[in-house]
């Protein structure tokens, strides 16, 4: 099984899908290998490309905390934090003076929107809700949480985050913009091991491939880990090979190398 970030690994930062990877995925598909996507969007933001790549295999979204069947659309697998949480996260970021932004199911919720629409809809994808406060708001459990800050303020604040939420929360970097949470002990690599032990695969039959701090624990967890070369120093560090950067059609060389044999 081949398990692929989007942004940043297929997508560069224009969204522009390459034809070559495209070409490329297809070719790894019909050499009867699983291929999905692993990432931090929740599904309906992954759906056009689930479609465009003709994408079969379970969909990991939400960074591990949720798996969709694409074939029916429902979700398959969902592990949301406790709402007992949402005080002390509020509190937080009211405390700090940060955009503190709730999900579930598909849908965001947030007080403010510091943000254009344009940011929100190439990132999310998602309806937003704008409540007067996020103590209350959601009908049930969050999906995860997202605050957005300029990166150096988030460089300073991340390990306290940790700290106040270990044991908790599992906090990751997706961007240099933003800092998430979700269920304590998920992410995409514990998503994907789910995917394979109902699928009857091993980690060690999984290439993962990403670029940023989200993707450290499946790169890790994969019998090949793969960084973009345009990754984040973490990913770099915990993965097995470095393919060429996006804007390189990194994607494309690395499955051509590994599973199609080329170069």
């Amino acid at each position: 099984m081949v398990a692929l970030d989007l942004d940043g690994t297929l997508l560069p930062h224009n969204l522009e899908l390459s034809e070559r990877v495209e070409a490329t995925l297809a070719r790894v598909q019909a050499r009867g290998v699983w291929v999905t996507i692993a990432s931090g969007r929740g599904y309906p933001s992954l759906l056009p490309w689930v479609e465009r790549l003709h994408i079969a295999a379970p969909v990991v979204g939400y960074q591990g905390a949720r798996v969709t069947d694409p074939a029916t659309h429902r979700t398959v697998r969902d592990y949301p934090f406790s709402s007992d949480l949402i005080p002390e996260l509020v509190a937080y970021a009211r405390a700090q003076d940060l955009s503190l932004t709730l999900y579930h199911d598909d849908e965001i919720y947030s007080e403010e929107k510091r943000q254009s629409d344009d940011f929100y809809d190439r990132w999310f994808g998602l309806p937003v809700h704008l409540v007067p406060s996020l103590l209350g708001a959601l009908p049930g459990d969050p999906t995860k949480f997202l605050i957005t800050d300029e990166p150096a303020r988030l460089d300073c604040l991340q390990p306290d985050i940790e700290a106040r939420f270990t044991g908790k929360l599992q906090i990751v970097r997706s961007h240099p913009l933003f800092i998430e949470g979700l269920a304590s002990g998920i992410s995409k690599a514990s998503a994907l091991a789910w995917i394979c032990e109902q699928a009857g695969f091993s980690a060690g039959e999984v290439i993962a491939i990403g670029d940023s701090g989200n993707d450290v624990e499946m790169l890790r967890w994969a019998g090949v880990g793969v960084a973009m070369g345009n990754a984040s120093p973490d990913a770099l560090a915990a993965a097995d090979l470095v393919a060429p950067s996006v804007d390189d059609d990194g994607v494309a060389h690395i499955l051509g190398k590994l599973v199609l044999g080329e170069g």
